[in-house]
């Protein structure tokens, strides 16, 4: 029976070619399908939502927005989607580098809103650590080199920043708590006002079902250390971009020696740097971010 939830989130991803993370994205942001669900609170779905699914997948292949075609009827999404050609679509990870270019053409001429409207429809077509890596992280580096190079003033610099914090911000929020047994801490230590790469990370957490406590930039080891014995946090997470290499070293020693040894405790960016007896991993690779997450 078409009517028949049967399908878990899984296999509806294989049949639809679209990843558990957009069929999340899809369903709490645009209500794109309504799938039922167990007594263990897992998502169940019918013939009729993976047959719209794979529609609207098709559709936004073509370049229909998912926000303008998500509430039209299946009748509706089949004759749009026969109206256009079988030929296949390139997979969208191919657009990525004319999007990078796209997204920083409007930050140079400040145009702000064509910027998160870009970035806001490719995330929701693609996997969150290649978004991140492909997309968000190219984009930042590259606004950072240019402004040092004098080819972009800092009003370029603060708005793309400004644009990919809210993009970080509102992806996260996607993801609710899943085990509230597996706490993390993401902060910025002391004097360490860059936040992007702490906001990255605490995504990536947030989708591997990490209950996660975003403290932001620039905190004293102190207050970091109580975040993280209060909550009782498995995990602490620090993202150190412009500190000398003393001091992310002194940082990083007052913190530990405050938490327990329970507790790990990662750190990247590009000035990350612990005393060679500590026990913290520096890690400068999201993708290796992610397998620890992942664990």
């Amino acid at each position: 029976m078409a009517d028949e939830a049967k399908y878990r989130v899984g296999m509806v991803s294989k049949m639809t070619g679209l990843s558990t993370h957009t069929l999340r994205m899809w369903e709490k942001r645009y209500i794109a399908v309504l799938p039922k669900r167990t007594e263990a609170g897992g998502r169940l779905y019918t013939d009729a939502d993976v047959e719209r699914l794979r529609l609207l997948h098709e559709l936004v292949e073509q370049g229909h927005s998912i926000g303008g075609i998500a509430k039209l009827s299946d009748a509706d999404l089949r004759h749009m989607a026969a109206s256009f050609s079988s030929t296949p679509s390139q997979p969208a990870a191919q657009h990525l580098p004319e999007l990078r270019d796209r997204v920083m053409k409007a930050i140079e001429q400040l145009r702000i809103q064509d910027a998160e409207l870009m970035l806001s429809r490719a995330a929701l077509s693609t996997e969150p650590s290649e978004f991140l890596q492909s997309v968000v992280a190219p984009v930042l580096v590259e606004i950072g080199e240019r402004w040092q190079r004098g080819e972009m003033r800092i009003a370029h610099e603060h708005a793309g920043s400004t644009v990919m914090r809210g993009l970080l911000f509102s992806l996260m929020r996607l993801y609710p708590a899943g085990d509230a047994r597996r706490r993390a801490v993401i902060a910025t230590p002391a004097t360490e006002d860059h936040e992007l790469g702490a906001l990255m990370v605490a995504m990536l957490a947030a989708m591997h079902g990490w209950s996660v406590l975003y403290l932001g930039p620039d905190l004293p080891a102190e207050e970091i250390a109580y975040a993280v014995n209060d909550t009782k946090a498995d995990l602490l997470m620090l993202s150190i971009t412009n500190l000398e290499p003393k001091d992310s070293q002194r940082e990083i020693a007052a913190i530990e020696a405050a938490i327990p040894k329970r507790v790990k405790v990662l750190a990247g960016g590009r000035a990350a740097s612990a005393l060679p007896e500590s026990r913290v991993q520096i890690l400068q690779d999201l993708s290796v971010v992610e397998t620890e997450l992942s664990r």
